[in-house]
């Protein structure tokens, strides 16, 4: 006699949900191009993709349909003046110094003009958002994208997401504003908006800042949103030598690295499967020479990662296939 199981074979069981988050990084964003180019060339499905900062302008633009060569083609051709307005008046510089040198020995400044919220408008910045998310909001995207922003008065995360995911994400982490109701561009704005470099925007009477400074590597919203495994993209941070900080803003700026990498790899420990981390120089947001060797970096972590990834999904099968009603 036959057994059972060969009258009727188990259906082959459902592939995993694969999130993709992708960090932070200011201009090495860029290498987050070259792991999708190689993920993408060993046939990897990715379900849904979160990102901050640059990763979220990656996201949004695979989520639109973007293949990486198009992503590659667009970052190639961009110029500083294409995405920055830097505030014109000298005098704002030294005003920006001057109330952060007063804040910090705790001298009243009443008397100081106010100071640019930021030396970049970020007005460029989000006409080029716009244009090339053809004016799409988060209802009119098919994969699922995630964005984060930080609200600086509150100090609360904001996560930009498809609409039919709000009730969802706030059932489970209620300290999050989460909402659906914003443009990408708005979104991906916001997500950029780097403190003391990009000026906040304003969202319904919110003052939002970079996702990075609360959540640098969001791989702990995609597990909440239904992820099976998740495939996480650090950028870190790049050291530098001495001579090569000597501003407030470069002072700020790996400032900021530092204080989020221990707050993300002890995110990473807990929501990650795989963390891909490409080495990548320091690069300013003003040195677009350097993106296509960043880009070659994501390239190289992506593949030394690779083998890892096809076994996180072999074994991801074997344990479907070992769970009733495959195993009979």
């Amino acid at each position: 006699m036959l057994p059972i199981n060969q009258f009727n074979p188990p259906l082959w069981p459902k592939p995993p949900t694969i999130g993709l988050a992708l960090g932070g990084g200011g201009l090495r964003g860029a290498a987050h191009i070259g792991v999708l180019e190689v993920l993408q060339a060993h046939g990897l499905q990715i379900d849904m993709i979160a990102g901050t900062s640059a990763g979220s302008i990656v996201a949004m633009l695979h989520a639109l349909g973007w293949l990486p060569q198009d992503m590659i083609d667009f970052v190639l051709e961009l110029n500083v003046t294409d995405y920055a307005d830097y505030v014109n008046n000298i005098l704002a510089y030294i005003l920006m110094g001057l109330h952060t040198i007063l804040d910090r020995m705790a001298w009243p400044h009443r008397w100081l003009p106010s100071a640019p919220m930021g030396i970049i408008k970020g007005n460029r910045l989000k006409r080029l958002l716009t244009k090339i998310s053809d004016s799409k909001d988060f209802s009119q995207v098919e994969l699922p994208l995630l964005i984060t922003a930080t609200e600086i008065c509150s100090g609360r995360l904001v996560c930009f997401c498809p609409p039919e995911f709000v009730p969802i994400l706030n059932s489970q982490r209620p300290e999050i504003v989460f909402t659906g109701e914003c443009s990408l561009a708005t979104a991906v704005r916001a997500s950029t908006s780097i403190p003391g470099i990009f000026q906040p925007i304003r969202w319904q009477n919110r003052l939002l800042v970079d996702g990075g400074v609360k959540n640098n590597v969001p791989s702990d919203l995609l597990r909440w949103a239904g992820a099976d495994l998740v495939i996480a993209v650090d950028l870190g941070f790049a050291s530098q030598a001495n001579n090569e900080i000597d501003t407030i803003l470069e002072i700020l700026l790996q400032s900021l690295d530092i204080m989020g990498q221990t707050s993300t790899e002890i995110r990473l420990e807990r929501t990650a499967d795989i963390v891909i981390q490409p080495k990548t120089d320091h690069a300013s947001l003003s040195e677009v020479r350097k993106i296509p060797a960043i880009i070659e970096a994501g390239r190289q972590a992506a593949t030394s990662v690779w083998p890892q990834i096809d076994l996180l999904i072999r074994n991801f099968y074997k344990r479907r296939l070992a769970t009733p009603p495959y195993s009979l």
